[in-house]
């Protein structure tokens, strides 16, 4: 326990050793390059200074001067952002879940994810009994109205029958009414039974069949299990939940079969805080980046804003509709999203690299024509890519040092 302790305590004493060797390189450096530079110009050096009037200014020598990065202060509009993650989701007013209508056992599947499919494309057929059930149906409906239609041929010659002998007065009136209630009786039979046949040929269509297959059942009688489902709409199979020989049961609910959407637009699906919620609004510029695609920066305006918060993650959902011509966006990409919620105001801006830190204050070195550098203390604001926002300190016009400003910073104090 205790070599253990002393041999961490020695590995902080040695990396503070190594910070304090480096930092006194440094600052040889800058020497050096000053007496070189006195040398050269026939003059004894003994500091690396031309001049120091006071901590706050600072007048590097020439050929420390020519080491410094020095950039002007310029205007740029920055805007209060919100970052937060999101992903690629599926466009669903252009997609939809399809679900198996019936019971039965998956025989075939004809779609793949990743297929592209057409409206009407069949995707899988399953052994359904309510396909059984109905076309059994449809043969005793057959049967009914072909029972229905001889009745009512014997019915029409026993009327005619009926009639020539009641013009000779040959059978009892009576008889020949009789033959003309069994008329109408056998065209009402016909008639009931053409209906519910035609109600279980729409039963077969519904189930997925089509009217070249109905005639064709309806001439042969033979009774096929299998069910066909198609593709309600054209897109790319984005999901297949079902495997081959798999039973579907459609009582209990569950996962839809398949997944079709058309990808040529997907979803943009963001997540803000409970926090930030108040300051989403609708028409607002976001801008999100993909691991994907690194370096490339997608634009968008928030088109649609949830009514409520996720319970479990207490986020509010955003999104907006990205165009995906090229189909380089996937469902379930990573994005980074970064959420403007104001129009934002032009204000002096400079590198990031010119900022000094030290404690809650942050200061730069400003570079004058004649050659000098003077310490100023400004308050710096929202960050932007490599430019930082001055929200007091600076003017627009003024240069700050970007490259070694930290020796300067030290040279100016005597360190």
């Amino acid at each position: 326990m205790a070599s253990s302790l002393r041999a961490r305590v020695a590995g902080k004493v040695q990396k503070l050793m190594i910070l304090a060797t480096l930092g006194a390189v440094a600052a040889g450096g800058w020497e050096l390059i000053a007496r070189e530079s006195g040398r050269a110009a026939g003059q004894q050096v003994e500091v690396s200074y031309r001049h120091r009037s006071s901590e706050e200014q600072f007048a590097p020598a020439a050929a420390q001067w020519k080491t410094l990065g020095i950039e002007p202060v310029s205007k740029r509009v920055f805007r209060y952002e919100q970052v937060t993650e999101g992903r690629i989701a599926v466009d669903e007013d252009h997609s939809t879940l399809v679900f198996s209508p019936y019971s039965g056992r998956a025989i075939r599947l004809l779609a793949k994810p990743g297929d592209a499919v057409k409206a009407g494309q069949l995707l899988f057929t399953i052994e359904a009994t309510d396909m059984v059930q109905a076309q059994n149906d449809f043969i005793a409906g057959i049967a009914a109205r072909n029972k229905a239609r001889s009745q009512l041929a014997f019915a029409e010659i026993d009327e005619r029958r009926y009639r020539t002998l009641s013009k000779d007065h040959a059978v009892a009136v009576r008889d020949f009414e009789q033959a003309q209630t069994a008329l109408v009786a056998a065209q009402n039979d016909v008639r009931a039974t053409e209906t519910a046949l035609e109600a279980v040929r729409n039963r077969l269509r519904i189930l997925g069949k089509t009217d070249e297959e109905i005639t064709t059942f309806e001439q042969t009688g033979r009774i096929n299990p299998e069910t066909p489902i198609y593709s309600p709409i054209s897109g790319t199979v984005v999901q297949r939940k079902i495997g081959p020989g798999q039973f579907i049961n459609t009582s209990v609910g569950g996962d839809p079969s398949y997944v079709i959407g058309d990808l040529s637009t997907v979803w943009l699906v963001a997540y803000v805080r409970e926090t930030e919620a108040s300051k989403i609004h609708i028409g607002q510029q976001m801008n999100y980046t993909l691991l994907s695609h690194p370096g490339e920066v997608y634009r968008g305006n928030i088109q649609y804003v949830s009514t409520t918060l996720d319970a479990s993650s207490r986020r509010l959902m955003i999104r907006t509709t990205v165009h995906n011509d090229d189909g380089a966006l996937k469902p379930e990409m990573y994005a980074n999203v970064t959420i403007f919620t104001d129009e934002g105001d032009s204000w002096p801006a400079i590198p990031r690299d010119a900022v000094i830190y030290e404690g809650d204050g942050a200061r730069v070195w400003v570079a004058h024509d004649d050659k000098t550098v003077e310490r100023r203390a400004i308050t710096p604001g929202l960050i932007d890519g490599g430019m930082i926002q001055v929200m007091r300190g600076l003017q627009p016009g003024e240069k700050v040092v970007t490259k070694g400003s930290l020796f300067i910073d030290r040279a100016a104090a005597g360190t």
